[in-house]
């Protein structure tokens, strides 16, 4: 009878020291000491503050405020720059748009469609120009790849993209009057 008294005993002081040892204050850290003739790390700087934190006006007891990063004006001036890109031939008519049916089909260009990237089809352009098309109706522009051939639909000249349309405000429409500014082409 005594063996049982002794380990109920040493469980329950286990058991003591085990929750004394979540109770509370984590416990204390040693750092190694520093080695002979190694010299004294120093503390990194405090990182510089590259944005500041600007809230959409909201109710107080909105709990889904949106914190957006924003640039402090000097750090916007210091952003480097896209270069302006030269337009080597401009041209207008009308967009249209092509999606689900075609997601994840290969292009002409041998690619796979992806309706969320911004590309499209032209029936001339090489494949990989880059042209910035601009929605006549509402000013919206986006910059567009040729990875495909199309529109074979008479008066169309382009087809973007799902997502393309979606940023030029027309994937409701299905048509827009767009001007189309040729960027760059591939060279080979």
């Amino acid at each position: 009878m005594t063996h049982h008294r002794g380990s109920r005993l040493a469980a329950a002081f286990i058991a003591a020291a085990l929750l004394s040892a979540c109770t509370g204050a984590p416990a204390p850290t040693t750092s190694p000491a520093p080695q002979p003739g190694a010299q004294a790390r120093q503390p990194a700087p405090p990182p510089l503050r590259q944005y500041s934190y600007r809230q959409f006006e909201a109710p107080a007891a909105a709990p889904d405020r949106r914190i957006v990063l924003t640039p402090p004006p000097a750090a916007r001036d210091a952003l480097p720059r896209e270069p302006e890109d030269t337009v080597s031939a401009s041209f207008t008519g009308l967009a249209s748009w092509y999606g689900r049916r075609f997601h994840g089909r290969r292009t002409a260009s041998g690619e796979h469609y992806d309706m969320a990237a911004m590309t499209a089809a032209h029936k001339t352009l090489p494949f990989g120009s880059r042209v910035r098309v601009t929605n006549l109706d509402n000013g919206r522009s986006v910059v567009v790849v040729i990875n495909d051939r199309g529109p074979f639909v008479k008066r169309r000249v382009i087809d973007v993209s799902r997502a393309a349309a979606q940023e030029l405000g027309f994937i409701n429409h299905g048509l827009a009057n767009v001007r189309i500014d040729v960027l760059s082409e591939p060279t080979s």
